[in-house]
């Protein structure tokens, strides 16, 4: 069930161009199932992925109370529901953001078409469909299945979890824990692999910044938006183990939070990398390369007023002129050229947003070993 993405050629032709890559193009087996196969929008989707976590939360209910090996509490039953939920909408939405990002920066003319005269040197529309073959590839979806069946396994074979549980109730939920680690490992994979094609795409291609952009960033505005996208999942998963640290305790429940921990730091450093400092560096370049020949010229400028006649009054109010223009011409275009694809208010509150689940869920183990001391 895999999408074939046929070759294309894509051609600008003014302000318009043709789509270089397709969101089926990025699909994995699972999304070929439902929204090629079944054409299933994402609505439905995530409308029956709501109604299976409220009968989870129903049933165990219903069957067991809330005190359960599972949950202690309500709050930890929707913070779960709330996880799964956030994971589910990303894993449905990212292959139509990163086709859109892709589009986006050709469509634009954001991006330069490399040194397609280099031998061997790749177009952008050939650099990107190498790169979203690479994407699609099926053992990706081959590697999270081995992955997603090793948690339901911990949980059914060693960790007490399921003990006093029905037996449907247990094939179900660890069918159910199969699938959100599925899409999750998918949608950690995806990110790593839409990263380091950002990064390929960076040192391969020149970024043409547009300072007078409508979007405010030069039109690299939709990396912020791709990051504003993510961020939900970033902060629910925080969030989800600041919660689990309430829960798990001592022994290897420590290990499995301190792990958690890491890979929620290795995943939002790959985002502020990817979306803001990758980008905030082509702008600075794109900036810097038109302000070096303005400096370069102010220099000389100032050279030859500082060699010529200091009694020659006309010749100095011209160089001083000179001077002053080529000044106001550089600020102008310092001022002008954005740096950051977002403003810097919102990077403040992103940071913030970021840090505060690991501090949440750090304070629980701080405060147990103040407690004991």
């Amino acid at each position: 069930m895999d999408i074939q993405m046929p070759p294309q050629q894509t051609i600008r032709e003014g302000s318009l161009s043709q789509k270089i890559v397709e969101p089926s193009h990025l699909y994995d087996p699972l999304l070929v199932l439902l929204k090629v196969k079944l054409r299933l929008n994402n609505w439905w989707i995530m409308t029956g992925c709501g109604i299976v976590a409220i009968l989870v939360i129903v049933l165990l209910l219903a069957t067991n109370g809330w005190h359960t090996s599972f949950f202690s509490s309500p709050l930890q039953a929707l913070a779960l529901s709330a996880i799964f939920l956030t994971f589910a909408g990303t894993y449905l939405s990212l292959p139509d953001a990163a086709a859109d990002l892709f589009n986006h920066l050709w469509a634009h003319k954001v991006i330069d078409d490399g040194h397609t005269d280099l031998p061997g040197s790749l177009s952008y529309p050939e650099f990107v469909q190498k790169q979203v073959r690479w994407m699609h590839s099926r053992w990706w979806a081959v590697l999270a299945i081995l992955a997603a069946t090793a948690n339901p396994l911990f949980f059914f074979f060693v960790h007490p979890i399921w003990i006093g549980i029905p037996l449907w109730f247990t094939v179900s939920g660890n069918f159910i824990s199969f699938v959100g680690d599925y899409a999750a490992l998918l949608v950690i994979a995806w990110l790593a692999m839409i990263a380091i094609t950002t990064q390929r795409l960076f040192r391969a291609f020149t970024i043409r910044v547009k300072p007078l952009h409508p979007d405010g960033s030069g039109g690299l505005g939709l990396f912020n938006r791709f990051m504003w996208t993510t961020l939900p999942l970033m902060l629910i998963l925080g969030c989800g183990i600041a919660g689990w640290g309430s829960i798990l305790s001592q022994g290897v429940d420590r290990i499995i939070l301190v792990g958690d921990i890491l890979l929620y730091l290795l995943v939002a450093t790959l985002l502020l990398e990817t979306w803001l400092i990758l980008p905030h560096r082509a702008m600075e370049q794109a900036r810097n390369k038109l302000l070096h020949p303005l400096t370069a010229e102010y220099e000389r400028a100032l050279d030859e007023t500082m060699l010529g006649d200091l009694g020659d009054t006309a010749a100095i109010n011209e160089g001083t002129e000179r001077l002053s223009a080529l000044q106001k011409r550089y600020k102008q275009i310092h001022d002008s050229f954005p740096t950051w694809p977002s403003e810097i208010m919102q990077l403040r509150g992103l940071v913030t947003l970021l840090i505060l689940p690991v501090l949440l869920a750090l304070l629980p183990l701080l405060l147990s070993l103040f407690t004991k001391q």
